[in-house]
């Protein structure tokens, strides 16, 4: 490699790194504060630098708030979308997505408890955009599980919704529930809001013939 072509791969990383070393500490201290409640000062006293190089690489909250979700995001529990779509059984289904929103919410909360998604444009299109990947989970599950079913989509709006971070934190929280009693009111709720499913019609025993 030449030498030049070696220094600018060498500062192109070093740039990544400042970069991500500055969205962790946004992240710390949204957790804390809010992002609204976080100056840019306080970025740069948490993550060592001046100032004036927070603003060179994140400028205005359309280009923090990318990185600070995408950090907290590489600490997160997995979402097991392939494990939850193996199942044909709705009601395991079912208790697999719960959990795995429970684990999601709770590791998220220091962020979202600030209800920052109805008040900051950039976390209102994160939040928007985590809205619609999950409700197209919901669809999926239902069109496996419960095929048939009417009005697929009308339902997996309402799965979102039961789904949703402010529901789980407005149980946890506010009416102090454990979050196994939430997880099983939410499963009990997800599956009341579906109706019914048929049973599986018992397979006839055949018939020898007469001899």
């Amino acid at each position: 490699m030449a030498p030049r072509a070696y220094h600018s791969e060498t500062r192109l990383q070093q740039q990544a790194a400042l970069k991500d070393r500055i969205a962790a500490a946004a992240a710390r201290l949204h957790a804390l504060r809010g992002a609204q409640g976080t100056s840019w000062a306080a970025i740069a006293q948490e993550a060592g630098v001046s100032l004036p190089t927070v603003y060179k690489h994140f400028p205005d909250y359309d280009s923090l708030i990318p990185a600070c979700t995408g950090h907290a995001a590489r600490g997160a529990p997995p979402l097991p979308a392939e494990r939850i779509l193996a199942h044909t059984e709705l009601a395991a289904a079912v208790a697999d997505l719960v959990e795995a929103m429970d684990r999601l919410h709770a590791y998220y909360e220091p962020w979202l408890a600030w209800g920052e998604h109805r008040t900051l444009d950039a976390v209102a299109r994160f939040a928007d955009t985590q809205r619609a990947e999950l409700t197209g989970l919901c669809r999926a599950v239902l069109l496996r599980c419960a095929p048939g079913l009417a009005e697929p989509d009308r339902i997996a709006a309402a799965w979102q919704a039961l789904l949703d971070f402010d529901f789980w934190h407005g149980l946890v929280r506010h009416h102090g529930l454990p979050r196994a009693a939430v997880r099983r009111t939410t499963a009990e709720l997800l599956l009341a809001v579906t109706g019914p499913q048929p049973a599986a019609t018992p397979a006839r025993p055949t018939r020898k013939p007469a001899p």
